[in-house]
């Protein structure tokens, strides 16, 4: 059986982790499981997990792991590739057992532990300053891309909207439930798996910090392989 890898993505609220992490889906031997993409999807589903999904999330809580875990094990039988990325998993300590659990369970090999850090300040302009188009869906930020009429489409003219969980006050509960619940788990694998751990400024452009840390994948899989022939070549 061909071996296949496992890798962690972490970042913070507005840390852009599903721009950097899709960047290094490109290459085909590495598939994703995007965790808060899976669960929004229960929302917009409307199922009962869904509906405390969204009540969980505009309080800015962390999903139950039970779960996560559900939701998580369902696409790890459906994605392909050489190595499966992870985006939003494990969230907090509780989780670390349960992703080592599936890990084993499909005979995943961590490989790679990828972290983006971000100021809060920065965090709460990029998420509280998002926009959406009530017409056409385009994207601004009043920080960063503000529209030339306040509240108003460039193209369209339509009004500027913002989601209920981009409010400052939300953003900052994300953000203190991300430093209380994701840092330890982070600080976890940093002394557990030093060989395997990276991180980047979330604030470099994010096709900067995807090369990076597609080099830095690539990297850990040549090592762990190196690793392996050397032990094969010992037990002969």
């Amino acid at each position: 059986m061909k071996k296949k890898y496992a890798g962690i993505l972490f970042g913070p609220p507005g840390s852009g982790k599903t721009s950097v992490v899709r960047s290094l889906t490109i290459n085909r031997r590495v598939a994703i499981i995007e965790t808060g993409n899976l669960l929004e999807r229960e929302v917009q589903l409307g199922t009962p997990v869904g509906r405390q999904i969204k009540l969980d999330k505009a309080a800015g809580n962390l999903v139950p792991t039970d779960v996560v875990k559900a939701i998580v094990l369902a696409e790890l039988k459906r994605v392909e590739g050489d190595v499966v990325l992870f985006d939003g998993f494990p969230r907090h300590l509780e989780q670390v057992e349960v992703f080592f659990q599936l890990l084993r369970r499909h005979r995943l090999k961590l490989c790679s532990v990828l972290v983006l850090t971000l100021d809060l300040k920065t965090a709460t302009q990029r998420i509280a300053g998002r926009r959406f188009c009530s017409g056409c869906g385009a994207l601004y930020n009043l920080y960063t891309n503000p529209p030339k009429v306040a509240r108003k489409c460039n193209s369209c003219r339509r009004q500027l909207l913002r989601r209920p969980d981009d409010r400052q006050e939300i953003v900052r509960r994300r953000f203190g439930t991300y430093r209380r619940e994701t840092i330890p788990v982070i600080e976890f694998f940093k002394r557990e798996h030093p060989d395997l751990y990276s991180e980047e400024l979330a604030a470099a452009p994010i096709s900067d910090v995807g090369n990076r840390f597609s080099k830095r994948l690539a990297s850990c899989l040549r090592r762990i392989s190196t690793a392996q022939r050397a032990k094969r070549a010992t037990a002969a």
